[in-house]
């Protein structure tokens, strides 16, 4: 009996170690390569990166708006000293110090820095920059390697400069050992599994003591709802902010009323795309209506990311000329371009075996819903935030900050509240609407000078004179030599 029960053993050894090479050489030869090393090549020194200027800085005759409601403050003096908004009026009110650097405002605007609330660094510290460049003051990344607490961390230190930096915690999702091994090692530990109760509860404790801010949580949970109550009530009793997906549990249920309803009653505070209210609810124009006006009652949350679903469409078929298209495309990281984005890594290219029309007809009539849902929240007065979910294929960091804001517009969305999902909205959501957020005296200087009026055209928020963040000045100098750095690394990393 001793025997048998020892080659038992040896046997089911031997089935374990093959499982264990069979993993590691999907990971190695056939899954997705880990784009670490890649990200690591590319980083630039920080001593390339220009250090704009600290001193006192005085935006002279400027069109201000403030966005702390809808007006225009025409020929105003706004002074920056020591990080802050120290004065603000009327040129013939304000007097500039003879030691400040003066900026010439006339026929130029001055608005709040702007704020990707669904982003994704992973390992490529060079995007930091690439925010910065695009007026984009403010990031929440929402999934992604321990190094970023790092890069929060000396950024707020003043050692490195970068946007303002909020760290959501690694995804959370209920999956199998196969799937985190290896989702793990694609988004280089930025993933975790929460398959009990007591490890849900786990996870937020240490995340908090890690020093997170909030809590992400993917949408991979199929039993039940019992780890996933218990994340949302140990994220309250760290004090951390819960966003993420819907459920899995709840997605495209024949009961979609009964689906919707007790979705509310978990209480979830924001979620992480307007896509994912969709996924629970019917299409009519009623009951979208409804669920927005549900969701604007309920005082939840929600990130747009519209240009990434839309983008979906173009990646099933036309990726390649969509990508010979971009003119961005020089600025993204090539690990990440060449693991994740291209033909024949790239997730959204649609499969070969579905017929083209139904294909096209079903991504068509969701993006039509989801577009719909956008337009519903805004009427209701739902809390949106901009977001592009950066550095999923054809989201390159910053810049497709500017097309979020300008597909929102294009589905009726006045510009004001667009540029309201992307300044005074995530201040409030973040609990810093008295630091940031609004151009007002005493707060912190996060600032884009335009030199177009944005509320006449979005597409004018493009248009960057200058950034400041927390009161350091980048000139449109300074911008260009920074977006020339990262290409002509990006381009050496390539041809290497």
């Amino acid at each position: 009996m001793n025997k048998a029960l020892k080659w038992v053993g040896i046997g089911i050894g031997i089935i374990v170690g093959l499982i264990i090479v069979f993993v590691v050489a999907y990971v190695v030869v056939l899954g997705p390569k880990d784009t670490v090393k890649a990200h690591s090549k590319t980083a630039l020194a920080l001593e390339m990166i220009p250090p704009g200027t600290e001193k006192m800085v005085a935006f002279e005759n400027i069109n201000v708006i403030p966005m702390d409601s809808e007006r225009l403050l025409k020929g105003h003096t706004v002074i920056i000293e020591d990080g802050r908004i120290s004065e603000m009026g009327p040129v013939s009110a304000v007097e500039i110090p003879q030691e400040a650097l003066t900026v010439d405002g006339h026929g130029r605007f001055l608005i709040p820095g702007l704020s990707d609330m669904h982003a994704h660094l992973l390992n490529s510290e060079n995007d930091l920059m690439l925010y910065i460049a695009n007026g984009v003051t403010t990031i929440r990344d929402v999934g992604g390697p321990p190094i970023r607490l790092q890069w929060r961390d000396e950024i707020n230190a003043g050692t490195r400069p970068g946007p303002n930096l909020w760290v959501w915690s690694p995804w959370i999702r209920e999956m199998d050992w196969f799937d985190w091994i290896k989702e793990s090692w694609i988004y280089s530990g930025g993933v975790c599994t929460a398959n009990t109760p007591k490890k849900a509860e786990k996870l937020v404790a240490e995340f908090k003591a890690q020093g997170y801010d909030g809590i992400k949580v993917h949408n991979g949970f199929f039993e039940s709802l019992d780890s996933y109550r218990v994340l949302m009530s140990s994220a309250h009793k760290y004090d951390l902010s819960l966003d993420g997906h819907v459920p899995v549990l709840f997605n495209f249920s024949e009961d979609k009323t009964r689906s919707w309803n007790e979705f509310r009653e978990l209480g979830q505070e924001a979620v992480a795309h307007v896509e994912e209210l969709i996924k629970i609810v019917d299409w009519t124009d009623e009951s979208i209506q409804k669920t927005a006006k549900d969701v604007a009652d309920d005082k939840i949350w929600v990130t747009t990311t519209i240009a990434l679903i839309q983008s979906i469409r173009k990646q099933r078929y036309n990726l390649e000329d969509e990508l010979d298209e971009m003119q961005d495309l020089k600025y993204v990281n090539p690990g990440l371009l060449n693991q994740v984005w291209i033909p024949g890594k790239n997730h959204y290219v649609a499969d070969p075996e579905r017929p083209k029309e139904e294909v096209l007809e079903g991504i068509s009539n969701y993006i039509d819903a989801m577009e719909k849902m956008c337009v519903a929240l805004n009427e209701e007065g739902a809390l949106l935030m901009s977001g592009t979910d950066s550095n999923v294929p054809l989201m390159v960091p910053g810049f497709s900050l500017h097309d979020e804001l300008e597909v929102i517009v294009d589905l009726g969305i006045s510009t004001f509240d667009a540029l309201k999902t992307s300044t005074y909205n995530p201040a409030l959501y973040l609990n810093k609407l008295n630091e940031f957020g609004t151009i007002e005296i005493g707060k912190q200087a996060d600032l884009v000078l335009l030199e177009a009026n944005p509320l006449e055209d979005i597409t004018n928020t493009r248009l960057i004179e200058g950034v400041m963040v927390r009161g350091r000045w980048y000139t449109r100098n300074d911008l260009d030599t920074i977006l020339d750095q990262i290409a002509e690394i990006n381009q050496e990393v390539t041809q290497n």
